[in-house]
């Protein structure tokens, strides 16, 4: 089975979400570098404000969906996002190390990705540009773990903003290499 957006075709339907996804990435990108600290708590609270909503969702398909089977599990989870996301939103300083600390092997897992994809698309010009995203998510996961737990009030702001521009450079880049080709 060949990659999505192998097929000109298929290039050719997702040009404007790479354009849009693409510029959308490097203006969120721009921001999260001019104030680290605030995109630094703004993605550790969100990310707290979407545990406990999803603890409640699941809490409230126990009580009023028919499904029997698996309510003690789906209680027990549920219970678990609530507390995880009111951690988050009441400890926020060791909220944001823990997800440093996740960001961390993020970047390193989305390095591994993007390498892997760069060679599958050589065909396409701007593979090199998918390469170097690679590369750079392997810096980035790199600076934070050789820096924590002091990089934890910057890092998670910062260097998602570094990694935000070069990810929509290479959507931009990839949109632009495909109407080339």
């Amino acid at each position: 089975m060949a990659p999505p957006l192998s097929t000109p075709g298929a290039l050719n339907k997702s040009r404007p979400w790479l354009i849009s996804i693409g510029i959308l990435s490097i203006l969120v990108g721009f921001f999260a570098i001019a104030f680290p600290l605030a995109m630094t708590v703004a993605i550790e609270q969100v990310i707290g404000i979407v545990l406990i909503i999803t603890g409640v969702f699941a809490i409230t398909t126990v009580l009023f969906g028919e499904e029997r089977n698996h309510r003690v599990a789906t209680v027990l989870l549920a219970l678990i996002r609530l507390a995880a996301g009111l951690a988050l939103l009441i400890y926020t300083a060791p909220g944001v190390l823990a997800l440093t600390t996740v960001l961390c092997a993020f970047f390193f897992a989305e390095g591994v990705v993007f390498l892997v994809s760069a060679f599958t698309l050589r065909h396409n010009r701007a593979w090199i540009l998918i390469l170097l995203n690679g590369l750079v998510a392997f810096v980035l996961g790199g600076l934070i773990f050789a820096h924590l737990p002091s990089a934890a009030a910057w890092a998670i702001g910062l260097l998602y903003g570094i990694n935000s521009i070069f990810y929509g450079a290479s959507l931009l880049g990839f949109a632009a290499a495909g109407k080339a080709s």
